[in-house]
């Protein structure tokens, strides 16, 4: 039976634990915990395979989404253009509706909308006053790294793994 990473790793924690609690010699613990570090091994090589599997999905469909956004993009401007192309045609004209079995054309009045000419000139009860807090973290990182205190903040190192 294929045990699971966690098992393995589970096992190779029990003997090393156990050896620990033994009065042996260095070399035999080494050899001992070698010896039982080859699941451990052969199981991480194959998840890191399986990881970087996964990274050269994810890198295609990152690269197939975006050539799709950009086809988006595209299909969205021509579909602005050419709808206000038939808006100016038709006003040019002076037809309003067209009607057809397939669909019906109608050119409407927006809602209007409002122009500001000089913000200045506006009253202020049409004003209101916003305040957009940010934070530099970059910057409390750098006071941080110089060993200087940064009151509700400190920093914290985290773990990663790397595959080459």
């Amino acid at each position: 039976m294929d045990m699971p990473l966690y098992r393995i790793a589970d096992d190779y924690v029990a003997v090393a634990r156990q050896l620990a609690d033994l009065d042996l010699p260095d070399e035999v613990i080494a050899d001992t915990l070698e010896g039982a570090s080859g699941d451990l091994e052969s199981k991480s090589w194959n998840v890191a395979a399986l990881i970087q599997q996964f990274d050269g999905d994810v890198s295609l469909i990152k690269d197939a989404e975006q050539r799709m956004a950009s086809r988006r993009r595209t299909l969205e401007r021509r579909v602005d253009w050419l709808r206000g192309y038939l808006l100016v045609q038709l006003l040019r004209v002076g037809i309003h509706e067209i009607d057809s079995p397939e669909f019906v054309i109608r050119v409407r009045d927006n809602p209007p909308k409002v122009i500001l000419d000089d913000e200045t000139l506006v009253p202020c009860t049409y004003r209101r006053e916003e305040i957009v807090l940010s934070i530099r973290k970059d910057e409390i990182r750098k006071t941080l790294l110089d060993g200087q205190a940064v009151p509700g903040a400190h920093l914290e190192r985290e773990k990663r793994l790397v595959i080459k």
